[in-house]
């Protein structure tokens, strides 16, 4: 095996266990909100669907920054995202021949994660309440409505995330930018598409769990929406290098 391709199995195996470490704290943070749910106490304030999504989104959000941050993530990019590895190549952060691998990695620790999840807590785990953490929009959300919603939150956040690496000035804040977009999109959809813009998030939960008729519009939107992203980021990058460059002599 060559160092280039040695390199690139080790990258993604360390993005299949950081999306399995990913999907299992998301996962764990279900079973006990919705695990030990009481429908007839009202004094608990995750009672509520918009109480536990501001338990959910700041954990989901920022466990994503603590994967970015890490060794491992700091070696791979922490990506955990199919739709973020197809991004950064067209940013030129990722190389090629790691897309596939990486992609593989992530929707198999998207799998590894949710058994994980099965295994460590039990029967409670695969409960109609926890469901294996599986995602599902509100009734009345068409398949095309969820679409539209996820590709454009994941745009939104390619977007950001794609001027902040190209700037020395913002680069060190990505992580961070990420996370907190990733938190505020579960706060704003997570009642009504699920606002997971990822992939990997649903994919093991639904496999686990039976429920995959809305599981190809969760796993198109968000690479859609990540490359809309990188096409324009990359059109306004190419106008402003236009607009920079010196202008030519006037004639004589």
């Amino acid at each position: 095996m060559t160092g280039e391709r040695a390199r690139t199995l080790h990258s993604a195996l360390l993005e299949l266990a950081l999306t399995a470490l990913m999907l299992f704290v998301v996962a764990t943070t279900v079973r006990w909100l919705m695990g030990t749910l009481d429908p007839g106490s009202g004094g608990w304030w995750w009672n509520t669907p918009e109480g536990r999504l501001l338990a959910v989104a700041p954990l989901s959000g920022y466990t994503v920054t603590a994967v970015m941050l890490s060794p491992w993530g700091r070696r791979t990019g922490g990506h955990v995202n199919p739709a973020i590895t197809l991004a950064m190549w067209r940013y030129g952060r990722t190389p090629g021949r790691d897309v596939l691998p990486f992609v593989a990695g992530q929707l198999l620790g998207s799998v590894l994660g949710i058994a994980a999840g099965r295994l460590v807590w039990g029967p409670v785990f695969a409960s109609p309440a926890v469901d294996f953490a599986v995602i599902r929009p509100a009734p009345g959300w068409s398949w095309a409505a969820v679409v539209a919603v996820e590709a454009t939150t994941m745009f939104v956040i390619v977007a950001v995330a794609g001027i902040a690496i190209s700037s020395r000035r913002l680069g060190p804040f990505t992580p961070w930018a990420v996370g907190t977009m990733i938190a505020t999109q579960i706060i704003a959809f997570g009642t009504l598409t699920g606002g997971i813009a990822n992939p990997a998030r649903e994919f093991g939960p639904a496999l686990f769990s039976g429920d995959l008729s809305l599981l190809p519009g969760y796993l198109l939107a968000p690479p859609l929406g990540a490359l809309a992203a990188t096409v324009v980021i990359g059109r306004i990058g190419a106008r402003r290098r236009i607009s920079g460059r010196a202008p030519e002599p006037a004639p004589h």
